[in-house]
């Protein structure tokens, strides 16, 4: 055989050629049927263990799991839990104490870490030879030892973008990811000397332990469901990082660089990890980073529905996969009937996300027993809500302007104070 033929067979058969590198996934704990998860679940330094909020018939309990044995070492009613930067213990919101502290080797559990009233959704650092901790209000505080020192301290605004919302921690204390207007930016904690607006509607976006990555989920390019995204903060680079056909959410990096996150398709339910995970090929940023229109009206983001006759109207953007939902829908309806029992013009209506399914969305409105309108969101319109950062995410217009939003659960009793703000004629 001469060596021309030799080279074509070669290049036939694919020898002597490189294998092609892609991230690698592994099913590490699969969820009861019945099982939701109330926001992030956080990995062990070491990807050994695994904990999460489980929620059942909302009941929400803080769960330990060891990932090789799959035995639960803890529970205890709560939410929030976050690894140490050592993996020796966490840090968790107590629904019995108050925010508290979980010892892995010993077991025990230390009360009144710091007041509640700072914030939970916690995420932890190690700055100047100390831990610190940061919450999702945008104070952070030192520890000594299991205990906040106090007074705690506040993310202070930076030109042009504010202070920003719903941050989270560096793994060194030094920088946080926060959300501006809508996208995903990630800035100093202490100063303004850093800051880069990815462009990216995101949403909470984890570090890497060497600080140079951050990894969230967001929509899909069509809008059905969530992926996994990594931005490179040095290189302003993007891998896409899944492709599956189910929904990727809230990614939380192992020491190693190793991805775990909570998938969520008809195939499987439960907690992957994803390796290799920068061998995804990599696309700049936008070199313009996306911003929202500074004035938006019901008809940009629900064209498909005529403006209420009402001068206020509340909207309540949620889906199927969040446990947040149900307790914010059920807060709305509540204030619809005290509104109702006013005499107040308010208008209320709910939209799911784009990426949630239709038979779970009226499964979770079946179980709760809620009754609200239903208007649609189209997937191209899910940004001009914000809730690609955080949902349930609810929107209030005033003579069909958008004049306020707010990310996360509203309670009955804000939902009045804010509706009752905007009749007045004030945000």
């Amino acid at each position: 055989m001469n060596a021309r033929k030799l080279i074509a067979l070669v290049a036939l058969l694919g020898l002597g050629a490189a294998p092609t590198r892609a991230p690698k996934f592994q099913r590490v704990l699969a969820l009861a049927p019945e099982e939701g998860v109330f926001a992030y679940a956080r990995i062990s330094p070491d990807g050994r263990h695994l904990v999460y909020a489980s929620e059942a018939e909302r009941e929400r309990t803080t769960v330990l799991v060891d990932l090789k044995t799959k035995k639960t070492l803890f529970t205890e009613p709560g939410i929030d839990a976050y690894f140490s930067t050592q993996g020796d213990r966490f840090i968790y919101l107590s629904a019995e104490s108050g925010v508290s502290m979980y010892h892995m080797k010993t077991g025990a559990v230390t009360r009144d870490v710091a007041p509640e009233r700072l914030g939970d959704y916690f995420s932890w650092g190690w700055r100047d030879e100390k831990n610190l901790i940061l919450t999702i209000q945008s104070n952070y505080y030192y520890l000594d030892g299991d205990v906040g020192v106090m007074p705690a301290s506040r993310v202070q605004p930076c030109p042009g973008i504010g202070m920003g919302e719903r941050p989270l921690l560096s793994r060194d204390g030094g920088r946080i990811s926060t959300f501006v207007r809508g996208s995903i930016v990630v800035r100093n904690l202490t100063d303004c000397e850093f800051v880069l607006n990815t462009g990216i509607q995101g949403a909470k976006a984890d570090f890497s332990w060497d600080g140079r990555y951050i990894a969230f989920h967001a929509p899909k390019a069509t809008g059905r469901g969530y992926e996994i995204q990594v931005v490179d903060i040095e290189k302003k680079t993007v891998r896409t990082i899944t492709s599956m056909l189910g929904s990727s959410y809230f990614p939380s990096w192992t020491k190693d660089g190793r991805l775990n996150f909570r998938y969520d398709g008809d195939d499987y339910r439960g907690f992957m990890m994803a390796s290799d995970v920068l061998s995804a090929p990599q696309r700049p940023l936008p070199a313009v980073p996306a911003a929202l229109p500074s004035n938006r009206r019901w008809s940009d983001i629900f064209p498909e529905t005529p403006r209420p006759a009402p001068a206020v109207s509340l909207v309540t953007v949620w889906s199927s996969w969040s446990a947040h939902s149900p307790d914010a829908l059920l807060d709305l309806q509540r204030a619809r009937e005290y509104f109702a029992q006013q005499s107040q013009d308010v208008a209320i209506a709910t939209a799911t996300d784009p990426g949630s399914r239709e038979q779970d969305a009226l499964r979770l409105l079946a179980a709760h027993r809620i009754d609200l309108p239903r208007i649609p969101l189209a997937p191209e319109r899910l940004n001009f809500t914000e809730a690609q950062n955080q949902v349930p995410a609810t929107l209030l217009f005033r003579d069909g302007q958008l004049i306020d939003r707010r990310l996360g659960a509203q309670t009955y009793e804000g939902l009045r104070e804010w509706v009752e703000s905007a009749l007045s004629g004030h945000r």
